[in-house]
């Protein structure tokens, strides 16, 4: 029991992580009863993401700043309430604008209780154990893939998609709402004073805060695009989508003993944190390039494997290296600032990668090009300078 207490916060976290972002594994279930019942195409539809990252690039800074000042249970208390609420009125929507606004809403709830408050959160409480908390917190994505897409499946195939999307959000509020009380604390947050000069902005200035989030943001980016790639890639090697399927399941979970193993011995090398990030891009590297030049199926399972667990292990990465250059009592704000360099890969990735498959035929070259652009991202972090704290203004 000492040990479910100790560990709560990061638990919450877990499910914050898997009912917020990770609702985002069964977007594809709603696109055709969307489509049917508005009169659009996919096409449109697949558009929605997008939400995703421009509500918090341009809240993120906001949100963080909260984060560090007012109490996070309040925080996040209100985001799952915002998000929840958004989706029930997805669920009546009338029209495809109302389904646009709610998304969006949906967005900006779920970036009060998403990454940047969760994280800064647990990079908190968790002096010197930050990699094991964030760690755990990030196994709720790999959880929502587990869990979500066969209790949405059953829920269509009993209602209709308006009244399942609003059962699940009313489930889910419930859940997030007793786990975030649960498992939070009930006042600010509090982090050790620091001891040096106070520094108004401070982190604006200091070339780790965009060598991290540059490198950070062209990582992931390349994770959602090869999200996208993969099933196409897959058929257009000869094999089943069935096979498909199979194949990503391996890479998933893969993912989750990466992230198994980030908290295992992760806090083990906090001094050379940098050098993890690294190589675990790297890792990426070698697996886009096996797959690239693969012909046999136990050759695409091993680049999946190696693709899937660095993956897994590199998604905790951001608020792990923020820790270690920047006071905790300013972490989410910074994460926060970070988020607007998200967006150029982030918005012309997938276009550009659905572009080249109609001029050749294949992925083939985007995945080269994703490998080259991994490789940009170890350099950038390679790059940055030692860790001294910036300490909060």
């Amino acid at each position: 029991m000492k040990i479910i207490k100790t560990w709560l916060p990061a638990i919450t976290g877990m499910c914050c992580m898997a009912f917020g972002a990770g609702i985002m594994s069964i977007y594809g279930f709603f696109v055709e009863p969307l489509s049917h019942e508005f009169g659009v195409g996919a096409a449109v539809l697949n558009t929605g993401p997008i939400a995703l990252l421009l509500v918090p690039a341009i809240f993120g800074a906001l949100i963080g700043k909260l984060a560090d000042s007012l109490p996070v249970r309040n925080i996040m208390l209100a985001g799952a309430g915002i998000g929840m609420a958004a989706l029930v009125a997805i669920g009546q929507a009338p029209t495809l604008v109302w389904v646009a606004v709610g998304f969006v809403s949906f967005s900006l709830g779920m970036s009060m209780y998403g990454p940047v408050v969760v994280n800064g959160m647990l990079v908190k409480l968790y002096p010197g154990r930050e990699a094991r908390a964030l760690a755990l917190a990030a196994i709720g994505m790999s959880l929502a893939a587990i869990i979500l897409p066969p209790l949405t499946g059953s829920l269509l195939a009993n209602f209709d998609w308006r009244l399942a999307l609003q059962i699940l959000a009313a489930g889910l509020l419930v859940v997030l709402w007793v786990m975030i009380l649960a498992g939070t604390p009930r006042g600010v947050v509090e982090t050790a004073p620091s001891t040096e000069k106070l520094v108004a902005g401070a982190f604006y200035r200091i070339r780790a805060f965009w060598l991290i989030g540059l490198c950070v943001a062209l990582g992931l980016n390349v994770m959602i695009v090869l999200t996208i790639c993969f099933p196409p890639f897959f058929t257009g090697r000869g094999y089943s989508v069935a096979d498909a399927g199979w194949f990503l399941a391996v890479s998933g979970l893969a993912g989750l003993v990466g992230k198994s193993c980030l908290a295992w011995q992760g806090d083990a090398v906090r001094n050379a944190v940098k050098w993890l990030a690294a190589g675990l891009l790297l890792t990426q590297v070698v697996g886009l390039l096996l797959l690239y030049v693969s012909v046999e199926t136990w050759q695409v399972v091993v680049a999946l494997v190696l693709l899937g667990a660095a993956n897994g292990a590199f998604i905790p990465m951001h608020p792990y290296l923020n820790s270690r250059y920047f006071d905790a009592a300013i972490i989410s704000q910074v994460t926060g600032a970070q988020m607007p360099l998200f967006l150029p890969l982030g918005l012309t990735g997938a276009p550009l990668a659905g572009y080249v498959f109609d001029q050749t035929g294949s992925y083939d070259v985007v995945m080269l090009a994703l490998a080259a652009t991994l490789v940009i991202a170890a350099l950038l972090i390679a790059c940055t300078p030692a860790a001294t704290k910036v300490p909060a203004n």
